[in-house]
């Protein structure tokens, strides 16, 4: 499978509804994609779940994802929860089960639709990672696109050459070819344009030679140009000294450049992730939210009532972060509203650093939401040549990424340089380096919240001691590969798949009984 390029609002983002940025906002963006061929009007869905999908896919709420987005209803729309209920509700049959590939990526879905004229419909795609998205073939031919762009996707019996020039023949400047693969039933096109897209749209369709062809609108974050990231967490740095500006500011102007945005349209997309996670931590601590699992509820609580005891062993800050996390994490178990940093499985290590550190000490959210944009542009680097899929790398992926990030941002936060940065970087990522994922049941609770809270408190740590000149010795590169290479030698079972560790032990094979006798 293709690497996917990644942008800011890739890692810090999408803000969804929980439980898994991987398993359910990925999964919604899937449904999205496929329900456009059908008009979001299906009549029959059938979804079949490969890898760590195939015995997690009830859990994560996999299955209501790809509902909810078939029907049209977005990652941060709280009628994901019921999709499946509203789909029979409108007549529509839903079925879902496991399947075995091969040679597949690990969250593998393959869509088989019927539209209300009967005719079939199929997608084969992938969730990635952070809501990430790959699809791959639709009705049985390659497409290999990531949801980024609008484009038109379909077959023609014409040659390259001769579908270009039938292309300059429309009239219209704004339709070029982004690929063209030879298929066993004919030529697979994908053709990006900057025109109107439903009049290019008929124009194809009444090309003689076009078999199929479909107009699909992205469903990621706006891309202006295909500009990719910087390779390395060094050429960043290179690119920042050219530039003479700080890291944060360097990725500032990368992510206005890729989306066409200014500055302060930029800017403000950051504010509106840093107050969704302010409100995710005071929702979190308004009432016992009720996990889906249900294996237990309330810990942000006995955390906030561990501190206001004065009980506190690490210091209260220390415990104020791992409340906060806490309390993020159980509003994303409960379906609530969160931003996935870099996933929703990991989405309570940064809110709970940053609006904790904020709040003590009397950061504007200006300078927080500047220093974001380091933390976002060090885990596309981890994203592109490593993985923050824990079903690809284990939860060194994710909670390792989220910890690297939450240190870069308090480190670039207290003025820390590049080589502090970095050196945060790669003292976060080498702490927990090896970390698997073996969630009980496969919900997003058990190991997953208290790891959230570690990875919080990993990364004040390391902020500390590269703010204090503690060389990680290792370079942060070099730590991303040894992340890689640690992720590609982990088992499989060790990858969110319930097959080993945590997930198999005793206690979490009854809790797993308990749950699927009635989920």
């Amino acid at each position: 499978m293709q690497k996917v390029p990644y942008d800011v609002f890739d890692i810090i983002g999408p803000i969804m509804i929980g439980p898994s940025s991987s398993h359910t906002a990925g999964a919604v963006r899937i449904g999205l994609i496929a329900g456009q061929i059908c008009d979001f009007d299906p009549s029959e869905i059938h979804v079949f779940f490969h890898g760590s999908l195939a015995s997690t896919y009830s859990a994560h709420k996999t299955d209501v994802g790809v509902t909810a987005g078939i029907l049209g209803i977005l990652v941060d729309d709280e009628r994901v929860r019921t999709s499946v209920e509203i789909a029979k509700n409108k007549g529509i049959k839903v079925k879902f089960e496991p399947i075995a590939l091969e040679n597949a990526h690990p969250s593998t879905i393959i869509i088989e639709m019927k539209d209300r004229a009967g005719n079939p419909i199929t997608m084969r795609s992938a969730t990635i990672g952070g809501g990430n998205i790959i699809v791959e073939e639709m009705n049985d031919f390659p497409v290999n696109f990531d949801g980024k762009q609008d484009v038109l996707l379909g077959l023609t019996s014409l040659s390259e050459k001769d579908f270009k020039e039938f292309l300059e023949k429309t009239g219209h400047e704004g339709l070029s070819i982004g690929s063209f693969t030879k298929t066993e039933k004919g030529f697979a096109f994908k053709v990006m344009f900057s025109c109107d897209g439903k009049e290019a749209l008929h124009l194809i369709k009444e090309e003689k030679h076009t078999c199929e062809a479909y107009l699909i609108r992205g469903v990621m974050p706006l891309q202006a140009s295909g500009k990719l990231f910087y390779k390395s967490c060094i050429m960043l740095v290179e690119e920042s000294e050219r530039q003479g500006c700080s890291l944060g500011e360097t990725v500032i102007r990368f992510e206005m450049e890729k989306s066409g945005r200014n500055r302060e349209q930029v800017l403000a997309q950051m504010l509106e992730a840093f107050l969704v996670m302010k409100e995710s931590i005071k929702k979190g601590l308004e009432c016992e939210n009720v996990l889906l699992g249900g294996i237990f509820q309330g810990n942000a609580l006995k955390m906030d009532r561990f501190l206001n005891e004065k009980k506190s062993l690490a210091g209260p800050l220390i415990t104020r972060i791992v409340r906060n996390a806490f309390a993020v994490m159980e509003v994303n178990g409960s379906m609530g509203k969160i931003v996935a940093c870099p996933t929703a499985g990991s989405a309570g290590t940064v809110p709970a650093v940053l609006v904790t550190l904020a709040e003590e000490y009397s950061f504007p959210d200006e300078e927080v939401v500047k220093a974001m944009f380091t933390g976002a542009g060090i885990v596309i680097i981890i994203a592109e040549n490593a993985t923050i899929s824990g079903a690809v790398g284990g939860c060194q992926a994710e909670c390792g990424s989220a910890s690297a990030m939450a240190a870069a941002i308090v480190t670039s936060l207290y003025g820390g340089n590049s080589k502090q940065i970095l050196s945060s970087v790669s003292l976060a990522l080498g702490n927990v380096l090896g970390m698997v994922c073996d969630p009980v049941a496969g919900m997003v609770e058990i190991p997953c919240i208290q790891r959230n809270t570690i990875a919080a408190a990993n990364a004040i740590i390391s902020a500390e001691m590269a703010l204090a000149g503690v060389d990680s010795v290792i370079p942060a590169d070099e730590m991303i590969s040894a992340l890689d290479e640690v992720g590609k030698l982990m088992d499989p079972g060790l990858k969110d798949s319930l097959g080993a560790g945590m997930s198999n032990t005793p206690t979490a094979r009854r809790i797993e009984k308990t749950l699927l006798g009635h989920v």
